[in-house]
């Protein structure tokens, strides 16, 4: 799929979701880094009562990574933020854990990084939420 119809696809699913994309990059130069450029991304279906959301905003150098779990029960449990880069200077991993509790109707952010990102960086993340009732997963790019 070429830059073009990604751009047009995501833009089109992200507008349905109520989203909008960030334009701190002009034109896109990396299809893994304008995937991560959304003011916010669509939850993923929740299998433990939970649903997860990856949230990213730009602050000049940064890309602000926000990991946020939602429900409409009360619900507790644990999390894990996996983050990887990959760029002319290497590759970094990065892991963030821990665990929370959600009143009804309540969300929540489990974990916010700053991750240092330019046109030539590569960046995924992948969000699991375990409860007593399931596992949901998100993560971007998706």
């Amino acid at each position: 799929m070429c830059a073009s119809s990604f751009q047009k696809i995501a833009a089109a699913a992200l507008a349905a979701a109520g989203c909008k994309h960030l334009s701190a990059f002009g034109t896109p130069k990396s299809l893994f880094l304008y995937a991560m450029v959304f003011s916010c991304a669509v939850p993923a279906a929740s299998q433990a009562g939970v649903e997860c959301l990856i949230a990213t905003s730009k602050r000049e150098p940064f890309l602000v990574v926000q990991v946020i779990a939602k429900s409409t029960t009360v619900a507790s449990g644990t999390y894990r933020l996996v983050l990887l880069t990959h760029g002319a200077g290497g590759s970094s991993e990065s892991v963030q854990q821990g665990s929370f509790d959600l009143e009804p109707g309540s969300d929540r952010i489990l974990a916010t990084t700053m991750v240092a990102v330019s046109d030539k960086v590569e960046m995924s993340a992948r969000l699991q939420i375990e409860t007593d009732r399931g596992v949901s997963q998100c993560g971007l790019p998706e």
